[in-house]
């Protein structure tokens, strides 16, 4: 039976706490320095609130800065080696020159940069921790709050936009220190937040026009990329929500206004481009022609790495195809199911979110001239996944999405099954490096924190959280009679929850 008020609100409670618990565990399994580029972005935190003696400081050369040798040597022995555990030898207590920095060339925003500052201190794993933990529970916390916000029959479109497209990248970025953390969350969801800003009324509406607010600052802010992205997110809520009154004119200021903040953002940084010196593979020499088909066969690579294809971390820890396979498998099937139901307000939408996984990453391709593999990495383009799989499931009037009972269990197993053996695979990788596959993450141990708490207890404990986040939603879903009667979605009217 579908849960009474008492059992709603329990899932309400349940589902977030569950969700930050698998995030955390994500977060403490991988050392300092294991997500992509974090010398250069651990360097611009430590930085960004200026000269501080044993954190940054200043040198002769106006381009480097001294900075702790573990944060700068963190990754040096296991970045790109997979055999390698991250029992790495540091320099500790010692002060090391870099130039790589967002102090020289701004590449990035420094709104990230700064938010993460008063984290930093003498003890470089805990700051490292307490960032990551942060941003877990920054995502969770945005998120029940858009969920609480959002007019009903909108908050399953939150919930499987997300939960579809987590394993096994998101799992790992979002409790990070890349800025690509804030861009997922802000994939997440901006399109949903904007688009009930124009279903709400009274005090939610405007709320959802603040949330809407942050959550594209919060992208925009942590990469310049996030805020072409965001524009994205704001016209597939506008196009969505488009109807002829005057109403409807008076609510496009907000995603208008939002839209010039992105373009300010944009041009505010350097990352014009996605690819830099520091990731590009040169391959100048072929022609534009033969770069077009040469990506043009090979971008669904691209789009599939999102799910595990391509390595985490350094881009060397690969994933078994059961991760990957099922992953991906669970989204498209969910995003094809989507296909049954739609007025050409989705169809318009979903043409240009997917439009814009073509159109962009070719762009970036052929204009620095590199091809898949070799230059624009699935982060980069992931925030374009998650909002695909998102507005194509829109226009089911139930929270199930009409799927049965035989297909939810499939969905909820595949992806609990994909993460659990995800956050193992990103734990051995660590601990003893891939050279050694036994299952017991205790034995042999060559690295780990200094904490009472040991690998085993981690990867079971968020195989667990996560699971227990995909049962508790499957349950609510269980009968769809509920649903019918609670989540019509009629689109062309205001909703008040």
């Amino acid at each position: 039976m579908t849960p009474r008020p008492r059992g709603r609100l329990l899932a309400t409670i349940l589902v977030p706490i569950a969700m930050l618990v698998a995030l955390l565990t994500w977060g403490i399994s991988s050392p300092v320095g294991s997500s992509p580029d974090d010398d250069y972005h651990m360097a611009s935190i430590w930085c960004s609130a200026g000269e501080a003696e044993g954190i940054c400081e200043t040198t002769a050369d106006p381009d480097v800065r001294l900075l702790p040798g573990e944060l700068l040597k963190a990754a040096k022995c296991y970045a790109f080696i997979e055999q390698q555990s991250a029992s790495c030898p540091l320099p500790e207590g010692k002060m090391l020159p870099t130039d790589r920095g967002n102090w020289s060339y701004a590449s990035y925003p420094p709104f990230f940069y700064s938010v993460m500052s008063p984290f930093v201190t003498q003890d470089v794993s805990a700051s490292i921790v307490m960032m990551r933990s942060f941003n877990a529970l920054l995502y969770v916390g945005i998120l029940t709050g858009l969920f609480l916000l959002l007019p009903r029959p909108q908050r399953p479109l939150l919930v499987w936009g997300a939960v579809i497209s987590a394993v096994p990248l998101g799992m790992f970025l979002i409790p990070s220190v890349n800025p690509s953390s804030w861009a997922v969350l802000s994939a997440t969801g901006l399109w949903v937040a904007a688009w009930g800003y124009f279903r709400q009324t009274g005090v939610r509406k405007w709320l959802l026009a603040g949330l809407s607010a942050l959550l594209l600052v919060l992208g925009a802010g942590s990469r310049s990329d996030a805020a072409v992205y965001g524009v994205i997110a704001l016209i597939a809520a506008a196009v969505l929500s488009f109807r002829r009154d005057r109403r409807y004119l008076l609510d496009l200021i907000l995603p208008a206004v939002l839209g010039v903040v992105a373009v300010v953002f944009f041009f505010s940084a350097g990352q014009s481009a996605i690819v830099t010196g520091d990731t590009a593979v040169d391959d100048s020499g072929l022609s534009t022609g033969t770069l077009i088909l040469i990506n043009g066969k090979m971008l669904p690579q691209l789009w599939a790495g999102v799910f595990g294809l391509s390595g985490l971390g350094w881009l060397d820890t690969i994933m078994p195809g059961i991760v990957w396979i099922t992953a991906l498998a669970v989204f498209a099937a969910l995003c094809f199911w989507g296909f049954r139901r739609g007025d050409w307000q989705k169809w318009v939408s979903v043409a240009g979110v997917a439009a814009s996984l073509v159109v962009i990453p070719m762009y970036i391709l052929v204009h620095d001239g590199v091809t898949v593999g070799s230059g624009v990495q699935p982060r980069y383009i992931y925030p374009l996944i998650i909002m695909l799989g998102g507005v194509a499931l829109v226009g089911f009037s139930r929270a199930g999405l009409g799927l049965g009972r035989v297909q939810l269990v499939i969905v909820g197993a595949g992806l609990s099954a994909a993460n659990s053996v995800a956050l193992h695979t990103n734990l051995r990788r660590y601990i003893t490096g891939m050279d050694s596959q036994s299952f017991n993450l205790n034995a042999d141990i060559e690295w780990w924190w200094n904490a009472p708490v040991s690998p085993m207890v981690v990867w079971a404990g968020g195989s667990l959280a996560f699971a227990v986040v995909l049962g508790v939603l499957i349950w609510m879903v269980w009968d769809g009679r509920l649903d019918a009667e609670t989540t019509r979605f009629e689109p062309q009217e205001s909703v008040s929850s």
